[in-house]
């Protein structure tokens, strides 16, 4: 059931990236949702489904984007294997201690996806700024920070309609 959970929740985030990015790209907030997928799912259940969500949702979106199919997928999957390991060795249950893993994954993501193509294209294709992958990085963890604080709030009614469902009131 989880995997179908992490299988939705890639989908969404692709689905969105893909419809939504082309109407918010003047706006000057870049998001990469697949990541932040990566790094809800990295946190919750480690190192190896935030690999394995990173390997999936990267692939696909290369897939989708255009671009060199591997360099998304495999900066992703080195983000969820290394916040996995992280959420695992150190307890990141709440949302104020995650915000900060959101934002050091999403630039460690941005160095392997830029040292990537400057690898493979030796610097003649790559355009990016600082700032710009500040940018993302910030707009990144302001995304998942939201998506932890409601993924921590959510199961509190819907837990609480099950218990009465369960003992109903006398």
């Amino acid at each position: 059931m989880r995997t179908a959970w992490i299988g939705l929740g890639l989908g969404v985030a692709l689905a969105l990236q893909t419809t939504l990015a082309r109407m918010v790209a003047g706006t000057g907030a870049p998001v990469d949702l697949v990541l932040v997928v990566v790094i809800v799912v990295a946190i919750a259940t480690g190192p190896l489904s935030g690999l394995w969500a990173g390997t999936v949702g990267g692939l696909l979106q290369d897939a989708l984007s255009g671009g060199v199919i591997g360099v998304g997928g495999l900066s992703k999957t080195v983000v969820g294997y290394l916040v996995g390991q992280f959420g695992a060795q150190f307890m990141v249950t709440r949302p104020a201690h995650q915000v900060p893993v959101f934002f050091v994954g999403s630039l460690i993501h941005a160095a392997f996806f830029v040292g990537i193509y400057l690898l493979l294209f030796e610097g003649d294709t790559v355009v990016t700024t600082y700032h710009d992958l500040l940018i993302q990085a910030a707009t990144n963890t302001v995304i998942g920070g939201v998506a932890s604080i409601g993924l921590q709030v959510a199961p509190g009614p819907s837990e609480r309609r099950r218990l009465r469902r369960r003992w109903p009131s006398r």
